[in-house]
């Protein structure tokens, strides 16, 4: 058989044809490598060459050469180009350090963080990357790593080209040769200032409500298993204890009197069919000296250190009790409370997405004002103030990464992105709100021809405050600014609801927004 007539994978007329021009002209050819089929279903790469045999005459006789099977290089070569197409498309800074200390690869993201091109650090011993404070424990790290030994990753600072201070998070690993000897060492950087700056920032909050809970005037608790897990120094002082130690611990049933303990016990125990998660309630305390006093208590059903607990404060009220005036102040002032709770938790989660900082309370007080167009009493629109401040609680889930990325998301990081409407329903479902804000919080992006997410539910089936909180959330998101663009303006917004009225947006909820601020003068609140 003459070789084009055996089938080649990677040949084409034009090459064959190029080939039996060569051959007509008895020209010598070398590695034609042909890829073909075998008998296993596979493929196998060969590689010919071959030159003509003349006779003694000169005339034409023939060609004679050798074939060698490839298969093994090829598959080689296709696996080194997929890694280098890997490491090259990679998102995170690749480098690799020759055991000389030469750079010997250095990836597209590296350039990207630190702005020196492969050309200027290949080749060289290129040191410019580590700050003076941590040559040292870079060197002791180096030492292990040239040794072989493994090192868990760790974080530290570098410096870009432009004196920029990166924190990153580095994994080394050694790169050995054939005989096992490490020959180089390897680094995947990835860029963690902006979670570095987000956590800083979480941790100075922490601080900070740590300390307005231990200053607070009210008693405050945290009660596991009908014991105390915490209290403040101010519960401790209210019933007459030198500090919170002599409660940690101890049976939360014990400070109640005789006749109220069975109220607490019940309370603890949790919710029923017909009981609420959050319960507000007076009873007699128990000093430590056996005295009584009047208490309120308000308390909620939470988890604590992943457990469920119970999470609440307490007053001493015995002068409440001696005028109705007082007693509705103290009550005012527990609301009160609950509502700086639900601003911290508020606050908290736009620490993780600080691009958007001011939305949930925009979208609340949106929210709220269309439900007084629609006639909602003052409880109801409370309640959609509290639903949105926390509908979007959920995306302390997602990367601080993909929440500040200024670009456009792809598909997958906006899949992952949706994902925020239930995770917030996780968080909150726990909580028994006087209002249905977990279910609020699941269904504020559904629309109502079933077009939303995450369940694709339409019409009446959507909670009607979930209709509201759906375009309050649009209004505010198109108005405002994002970092992928900046704010539309509060037209495009209201354009966008009338267009979508009936299909994406329940007609009377978008009527009313649409007289609220075309009608009746509504500005977006600052």
């Amino acid at each position: 058989m003459r070789r084009w007539d055996v089938p080649a994978l990677n040949m084409t007329e034009a090459d064959w044809a190029k080939h039996r021009a060569a051959l007509e002209r008895h020209e010598t050819f070398r590695d034609l490598e042909l890829q073909r089929s075998d008998a296993r279903g596979g493929t196998t790469w060969i590689s010919l060459s071959g030159e003509p045999v003349f006779g003694p005459d000169g005339e034409f006789r023939g060609y004679r050469g050798v074939g060698r099977n490839i298969t093994e290089r090829k598959r080689a070569e296709t696996d080194r180009a997929m890694l280098a197409a890997i490491v090259e498309g990679s998102g995170d800074t690749i480098m690799c350090r020759g055991i000389d200390r030469r750079m010997i690869s250095w990836n597209a993201a590296a350039e990207r963080m630190f702005g020196y091109s492969a050309e200027e650090v290949i080749g060289n011993e290129f040191g410019n990357l580590i700050p003076a404070e941590e040559l040292a424990t870079t060197a002791a790290r180096r030492a292990l790593i040239e040794q072989g030994q493994a090192m868990p990753p760790f974080e530290a600072v570098r410096i870009a080209k432009d004196g920029r201070r990166i924190d990153v998070s580095i994994t080394v690993s050694p790169v050995r040769d054939t005989r096992g000897r490490v020959a180089a060492v390897s680094f995947v950087m990835h860029d963690i200032t902006e979670r570095k700056r987000a956590t800083d920032a979480l941790r100075a909050a922490e601080e900070q409500f740590r300390g307005l809970v231990e200053q607070s005037l009210t008693g405050i608790y945290i009660v596991q298993d009908g014991k105390f897990a915490y209290v403040n120094s101010r519960l401790a002082e209210i019933f007459g204890y030198a500090g919170a130690g002599e409660l940690i611990g101890r049976d939360a049933e014990s400070l109640a009197a005789p006749k109220d303990r069975a109220t607490v016990a019940k309370y603890l125990r949790g919710p029923t069919d017909t009981e609420r998660a959050s319960a507000s309630f007076d009873l007699i305390g128990l000093r430590k000296d056996g005295s009584t006093m009047d208490v309120g208590l308000h308390g909620a059903r939470a988890t604590y250190r992943g457990r469920p607990a119970v999470i609440g404060m307490l007053q001493d009220i015995s002068e409440k009790k001696r005028a109705e005036a007082e007693i509705r102040r103290y009550i005012a002032q527990l609301k009160t409370a609950f509502m700086s709770t639900v601003n911290v938790a508020m606050t908290l989660s736009e620490m993780r997405d600080p691009y958007t900082a001011g939305h949930e309370r925009r979208v609340g007080e949106i929210a709220m004002a269309i439900g007084e167009e629609l006639g909602l009493d003052t409880r109801a629109q409370e309640g959609l103030l509290v639903a949105g401040y926390l509908h979007d609680i959920g995306k302390i889930k997602i990367p601080s990464e993909i929440l500040a990325k200024p670009g456009r998301l792809s598909e997958i990081e906006m899949q992952f992105v949706r994902t925020h409407a239930e995770a917030s329903y996780d968080v909150l479902k726990e909580v028994e709100f006087p209002w249905p804000v977990a279910r609020v919080a699941l269904e504020h992006h559904e629309r109502f021809d079933g077009s939303g997410y995450p369940h694709g539910i339409q019409g009446t089936t959507i909670l009607f405050e979930s209709r509201i909180m759906a375009v309050a959330d649009v209004v505010e998101a198109m108005s405002s600014h994002r970092p992928y663009r900046p704010g539309l303006g509060i037209e495009r917004a209201l354009a966008e609801i009338g267009r979508g009225r009936g299909t994406a947006y329940d007609p009377d909820v978008a009527d009313a927004c649409l007289r609220l601020f075309r009608e009746k003068g509504y500005r977006l609140p600052e």
